[in-house]
């Protein structure tokens, strides 16, 4: 019985969803080359995603060839996007915003990181940190 218990225990153990955290209330500030603004970073076991909108002048033009995010004692690659294709020219319609998210490696939580975009014009950085819970 006590063998049967455990077994039953482990099935719905490994039948249990791996709880993600979900982060939001970040601010972004991005230079002049690319505005990106981070809408909340969800951290996971198998990845890190990062969700926001790139702002942009309507019906001009750009174009992402890759992204790094930049944290206390890492930096890693985005492996994938979503609302955009890297390596291919992208416009921006008549209000100016495109959701996107970004793919990366798992990291652990952190109040303030750096995205680097590569583009078309040059690299671009947006500096992300967490807007303290008081001040909501």
């Amino acid at each position: 019985m006590k063998r049967l218990s455990l077994t039953i225990a482990s099935c719905l153990f490994l039948t249990l969803p791996i709880i993600a955290k979900v982060v939001r209330n970040y601010e972004s500030a991005s230079d002049n080359v690319l505005t990106f603004k981070v809408d909340s970073i969800d951290y996971r076991n198998d990845l890190t995603r990062v969700y926001g909108k790139l702002i942009g002048r309507p019906h001009t033009s750009n174009r992402i060839d890759g992204v790094n995010m930049v944290g206390n004692n890492y930096s890693v690659d985005a492996n994938d996007i979503d609302g955009v294709d890297f390596r291919r020219y992208f416009q921006w319609e008549d209000d100016g915003t495109i959701p996107i998210e970004l793919d990366f490696p798992s990291v652990k939580v952190s109040n303030g990181i750096q995205i680097v975009f590569s583009t078309a014009h040059g690299q671009s950085t947006t500096t992300v940190k967490k807007i303290s819970d008081r001040h909501k």
